[in-house]
């Protein structure tokens, strides 16, 4: 589990998950979700300058449209919304599923795996490291320190967890699956611009915290008023972890 002295819950008398921190600033909302507002009015003003024509197209002729600027998690988040959507459409429909067990993504919607990247257009060393954990309808990040923000997050996608308008904290409980006590802790709600589903980020004070609890296997279920809104369970956290050790050390270096 993640050690009791890395969170400070809303509940006292247990042991806690790990640690949440939030009064440090963000420098990036799919990161850092406590500026999501000033980053959903930055993405807006993006799509409306790609949607914008500009001089000539490539060919000379027609106008040309600027492209919007790159977003590792949300061409991540893409894939695996899709095709879970694909799978929730398709769950009677033999045939159809058999044609999609041939789509190289049906593999990792069954059998879950990881995704290493910067979080970021254009990251510095060691900035915005995550790890992406995907398996059927569990998703979940772990991700590190980036601009002025010095903690990490773990952050869980569902499209049961609640989408508000603006960034919002709220009370959830956390059980995972080691049989420690269940935690009711302080975590943000939100929804980025462009994504199906609702996020919930347990924000940590440190990535060496989070990273140096990480289990090889473990399950969380987050729940709202005792309704479960996300469930993962992960496989091969050391290796992720090894990973995002690996990406986080190039920041003090760089």
């Amino acid at each position: 589990m993640f050690r009791a002295d890395l969170i400070k819950p809303l509940v006292r008398g247990g042991a806690a998950a790990f640690a949440l921190s939030v009064s440090a600033p963000a420098a990036a909302c799919s990161d850092l979700p406590n500026i999501c507002a000033a980053n959903a009015e930055h993405h807006r003003q993006m799509m409306d300058i790609a949607a914008t024509p500009q001089q000539g197209g490539p060919d000379g002729g027609g106008p040309r449209y600027a492209e919007p600027p790159a977003d590792p998690m949300r061409d991540r988040m893409s894939v695996a919304t899709g095709m879970i959507a694909l799978m929730q459409q398709n769950v009677d429909n033999m045939a159809r599923r058999a044609e999609m067990m041939k789509d190289p993504r049906y593999a990792r919607y069954e059998n879950g795996g990881w995704d290493f990247f910067q979080d970021h257009a254009k990251p510095a060393p060691g900035e915005y490291c995550a790890a992406f954990y995907w398996k059927k309808d569990g998703l979940v990040r772990v991700s590190g320190p980036g601009g002025d923000y010095k903690g990490a997050l773990l952050t869980f996608w569902s499209d049961d967890i609640p989408q508000p308008v603006g960034v919002e904290k709220i009370k959830v409980t956390l059980v995972q699956s080691d049989g420690s006590p269940p935690q009711t802790v302080e975590a943000y709600n939100y929804r980025l611009p462009g994504e199906a589903y609702g996020a919930i980020a347990l924000a940590v004070p440190s990535v060496e915290a989070l990273l140096d609890n990480m289990l090889d296997t473990h399950g969380f279920d987050l729940q709202i008023k005792s309704k479960s809104v996300a469930k993962v369970d992960w496989t091969g956290g050391h290796a992720a972890r090894d990973r995002l050790k690996q990406c986080v050390a190039r920041r003090a270096r760089g």
